[in-house]
């Protein structure tokens, strides 16, 4: 099953930072029956009553039965192009065999699912098509079972054809003996030029030979006996065909009373192998499915950036935070990971609007029908805006109920003072809404403010266990991403003594005039 995300759902850049690509690919597993899905956000009750299903499907099957419907589930054929046909009493022989091995393949999983069955309405229609399918059909569906009067028309069809090939076969070495040149009936032949081989085909009455031009062209001139058995053929094939027609008329009359319960069941299928797929690769993988509260409440325990996992393997450190309602200000210096926080609540909302499990140990919040995601930009030409008027287009819309707006760096698009003062005036506006509102921050000013819940980065490591010490080479293992929740006075506490940028900028290759002014600058302030 390849999943993708409606084509606008998510910008191109971001989807490709945050590999949502490669998540999808983990849910491929090759299932016939939904080749491809397009995923779109769900709103409040459609999400709700997906994951309550993915979880009634967890509760009702072992791993073992699981991965066993999975395997069972891969032998459904697509039935797609055969629905038409079927609803339109226009099935044919072909159809017959793939409509079988589908009612057979169902049988098989709804003995698995006996402790979650689908909907009973349909299982007696289930068993009509069967049945009928049994009386008319061999061979598991490859073959019609004909009535007396068909088969006293295949047994003269059968016999004729014997003695057609047996007096083709006469004919054949008739002319063969005439010409000394093999012809297979009833396909000419050219003979280019005069010959001895041209002038036995003229005396040879069974043939016909005449000239274009450029060629002689050598055509078969079959007997009396030869033609009238040509003819019992032809006859007897087309009155084969109209009682084949008659059989499979009967055939769809059966059937075309079953096809509105067979469509409920083919689309509950469909449905059934994408829900088992989504439970069967969060058990594989260690995902987790959200649980949804009312209000507004996000608390995550051990998130993880997928793109990040990618990259950095056992390295990367899973995210743990709990947001409120209204405001919550992230701090923390330079590349302590607050981007990397925003995109990461980004990445599991974004999946979860869309019905996926995602990776984390739990997560607990109120539906996300509205995400949000403000990053930083150097603005959008297109549309005559400045970085700072590109923030405060993001800010113009007024957000739902309910919403999760994810801020980078507010307002740091202006100067200091202004940007701190709108960002004042932003916080606690959204701190008195009915929705969560997050953003990260350098203006200490804003960690003054008593509306919002505060968080800091936990402090850079500058040297790992063994003792080495960080440089560029060991810089993103030694990230901590992690937070905590921390009160305006120790906000303000911690931008004083803040010098983690300085020790970060010695890490990279700078002139050493410049080095060593830092580290005085450093030494100075501890």
């Amino acid at each position: 099953m390849a999943l993708e995300f409606r084509q606008d759902l998510i910008p191109r850049a971001l989807k490709e930072e945050l590999a949502f690509d490669a998540y999808l690919a983990l849910f491929d597993l090759g299932l016939p029956l939904i080749p491809s899905t397009i995923l779109e956000p769900m709103g409040k009750a459609e999400g709700a009553a997906h994951f309550e299903a993915l979880n009634r499907i967890e509760a009702a099957f072992s791993p073992e039965t699981l991965a066993e419907l999975i395997e069972v589930s891969a032998r459904l054929p697509r039935l797609e192009s055969l629905l038409p046909h079927f609803e339109g009493a226009g099935l044919q022989q072909f159809h017959l065999f793939e409509l079988n091995r589908f009612l057979t393949v169902t049988a098989e999983l709804t003995a698995l699912e006996h402790t979650l069955p689908t909907a009973l309405e349909s299982h007696g229609a289930l068993n009509g098509m069967r049945e009928a399918l049994s009386r008319h059909t061999e061979r598991e569906g490859a073959a019609l079972s004909v009535n007396e009067a068909t088969a006293r028309v295949k047994e003269k069809l059968e016999e004729t054809e014997k003695a057609l090939h047996e007096e083709i076969l006469t004919h054949e070495k008739t002319v063969e003996d005439a010409m000394g040149l093999r012809m297979i009936y009833p396909f000419p032949r050219e003979i280019e030029g005069d010959g001895p081989v041209l002038e036995k085909a003229r005396g040879c009455a069974l043939l016909q030979v005449t000239d274009t031009g450029e060629v002689h062209r050598v055509d078969h001139r079959p007997g009396t006996s030869l033609l009238a058995k040509v003819a019992e053929k032809e006859a007897l094939t087309v009155e084969l065909e109209a009682c084949t027609e008659g059989l499979l008329a009967e055939i769809n009359a059966e059937m075309v009373p079953f096809f509105n319960a067979f469509y409920t069941l083919y689309e509950e299928r469909k449905k059934r192998c994408h829900l088992y797929t989504l439970v069967f690769v969060k058990q594989r993988e260690g995902l987790a499915f959200p649980e949804f509260v009312e209000g507004c409440r996000f608390h995550l325990e051990e998130g993880r950036s997928f793109a990040l996992a990618l990259k950095k393997g056992r390295d990367c450190v899973p995210l743990s935070i709990d947001l409120g309602p209204g405001s919550n200000v992230l701090y923390g210096a330079n590349m302590s990971g607050k981007t990397t926080v925003l995109k990461t609540l980004y990445f599991l909302l974004t999946a979860i609007r869309a019905g996926l499990p995602v990776p984390a140990e739990a997560i607990t919040l109120h539906y996300p029908e509205s995400v949000r995601l403000l990053l930083k930009s150097s603005g959008d030409m297109g549309k005559d805006l400045s970085s700072f008027g590109e923030e405060l287009q993001f800010f113009a819309r007024e957000p739902e109920e309910g919403a999760f707006i994810l801020a980078d760096e507010l307002f740091l698009s202006t100067d200091p003072v202004n940007g701190a003062e709108l960002s004042r005036i932003f916080i606690d506006n959204y701190g008195k809404r009915p929705l969560i509102f997050f953003c990260t921050t350098h203006y200490p000013r804003v960690l003054e403010m008593n509306t919002p819940r505060l968080f800091r980065m936990l402090d850079v490591e500058f040297a790992d266990e063994a003792g080495q010490a960080m440089d560029l080479s060991n810089l993103a293992s030694l990230m901590p991403y992690r937070l905590e929740h921390i009160s305006s006075e120790h906000a303000a506490s911690a931008v004083r003594a803040n010098r983690k940028p300085l020790e970060l900028a010695l890490c990279f290759p700078l002139p050493e005039s410049i080095k060593a002014r830092i580290r005085e600058t450093v030494e100075g302030t501890k």
